[in-house]
């Protein structure tokens, strides 16, 4: 039998790479097949995402592919769909289960990009110490106002509603290692910070530098790390002029009212650059890495508290074949997956990534 190889671009596309635009509605119809009563659950599966890809194609799509033989036999059709949108939202019309065979019906929103158009997810988040780089030629008193711009960003990202936080460090965000961490001295004398595989982490770098004028320019690079080793990043530049000479001299921008007027002033804006940060990955499939455990299951370290439920399907997202797998345990941390075909061993998808979509049930 010819097996095909389907590659959801529109279901695995990230956000970020999307103009804001219209989107439509469209409806699909996907079937699954039963192989036996403990296969009923998992054929549903099987029709739900047989009916995203047909709203995918729907919404628009490139679709090419190719025969593999082998000893002049076809061995499997690969049709690779590479979509201009993604699946916004989709709901379950209708469905039924007769003779062996799932037939469902969904409306799926198929769109160009996150903002109002897109659900937005829980993203757990822990802030960092920043990266500082200031200038040599900037005021002696630079390095205070870096940390106070550090701190009304932690403020404000706590506050963005896509955003949980799970803590503060005065320590960067640690670089990954295959060794681990065990033989690190800060590590030993005051714990871990290592990013848990089902969160984010905020590290940003803080540029300031003196200009003409005489000016203080502000650079922010806001990085987002998430747990399975991927990033996104924003951009922030604001330039102000610098206090005018006073009679207590430099020490009269150390005073906190005076601090936090500059940093006020060199922020103005920064907000809607922070919030875009957030707003993109809020807006972005949760995605993590698949390792195998007992039993041919395989465990991610995402779970209930960023957004995945027991009808979650995960598809994988790298170069390979696109392979379904389905949720077996949750837990709020974590989550044990099953391949759909159980042709394939759980070693087959060792260190894959894969993204996660809602079915429904």
């Amino acid at each position: 039998m010819r097996r095909f190889l389907l590659i959801l671009a529109l279901l695995l596309a990230p956000a970020s790479a999307m103009a804001e635009g219209t989107a439509i509605r469209v409806e699909a119809v996907g079937y699954g097949t039963a192989t036996g009563p403990g296969d009923r659950d998992a054929a549903r599966r099987r029709a739900v995402a047989d009916a995203l890809l047909a709203a995918a194609l729907a919404g628009g799509a490139d679709v090419s592919g190719h025969t593999a033989t082998s000893l002049g036999v076809v061995t499997s059709d690969v049709a690779i769909v590479r979509t201009v949108g993604r699946i916004i939202e989709h709901r379950i019309l209708s469905e039924d289960f007769s003779g062996q065979v799932w037939r469902v019906r969904i409306e799926a929103l198929v769109g160009e990009g996150p903002g109002a158009l897109c659900p937005v997810r829980t993203l757990v988040v822990t802030a960092y110490a920043p990266r500082v780089e200031v200038d040599p030629h900037a005021p002696a008193w630079s390095g205070e106002l870096a940390a106070t711009i550090a701190k009304r960003l932690v403020q404000r990202l706590a506050r963005h509603p896509a955003v949980s936080l799970a803590g503060v460090t005065d320590r960067p965000l640690p670089r990954a290692s295959r060794t681990g961490e065990a033989f690190d001295y800060e590590v030993l004398t005051r714990g871990s910070v290592r990013l848990p595989g089902n969160g984010h982490g905020f590290a940003p770098v803080i540029r300031l530098t003196r200009t003409a004028g005489p000016r203080l320019d502000l650079e922010l690079e806001l990085r987002l790390v998430s747990g399975d080793g991927t990033s996104a990043l924003q951009h922030y530049i604001r330039r102000v002029p610098l206090p005018r000479p006073s009679v207590l001299g430099n020490l009269s921008v150390l005073a906190q009212p005076q601090r936090e007027a500059l940093a006020a002033a060199l922020l103005e804006g920064a907000d809607r650059a922070l919030d875009a940060l957030f707003d993109r990955a809020g807006c972005e499939p949760v995605s993590a890495r698949l390792t195998p455990v007992r039993g041919g299951l395989l465990e991610v370290p995402v779970g209930r508290a960023n957004g995945l439920t027991q009808g979650s399907l995960a598809f994988t997202a790298d170069t390979g074949s696109t392979q379904i797998l389905e949720v077996v345990e949750l837990r709020n941390g974590s989550a044990r997956l099953r391949p759909l075909d159980p042709t394939l061993a759980a070693p087959h998808f060792a260190g894959r990534r894969v993204q996660f979509v809602e079915t429904g049930r």
